[in-house]
């Protein structure tokens, strides 16, 4: 099951070749997460103590996008192991000359105390909203 969230392009995403500039991508990544992780993460967790840790980020750039393009980010669980999880992305046109993907990513969590300092397995709440949620990478 993946998560969607429509994305307004701004001017300031844009640079001098006229395209989304590529560290842009990751912020898309993070609006689409925020959304996907309220299935996953109770509303009342204190994140100054249970929280997560982005350990990885990946972006396969398959095509650009401009600044009139109409597009969406889309997130889902593609992998749950001990401590950490796998979530996938990819950045949708939905309309213009070429809808298709434009990337696809993926970034790694990791689950962290941070009273202690340390890592730790993924709560057990988490895993199973995770557990409802992974779609593996096709």
């Amino acid at each position: 099951m993946s998560t969607r969230v429509q994305i307004q392009v701004r001017f300031a995403d844009v640079d001098m070749a006229r395209h989304v500039h590529n560290a842009v991508y990751l912020h898309w990544f993070e609006a689409v997460r925020m959304k996907f992780l309220e299935q996953v993460v109770p509303a009342d967790n204190d994140w100054s103590k249970l929280g997560l840790i982005l350990a990885r980020n990946e972006v396969d750039y398959r095509m650009p996008v401009r600044l009139h393009d109409t597009i969406e980010a889309e997130a889902w669980c593609s992998a749950v192991g001990s401590k950490s999880f796998d979530l996938s992305y990819r950045i949708h046109r939905t309309s213009g000359d070429a809808p298709g993907i434009c990337a696809e990513g993926r970034s790694v969590m990791v689950c962290f105390d941070y009273t202690v300092q340390r890592t730790i397995a993924i709560p057990e709440p988490w895993r199973t909203a995770l557990a409802h949620l992974v779609r593996p990478l096709q």
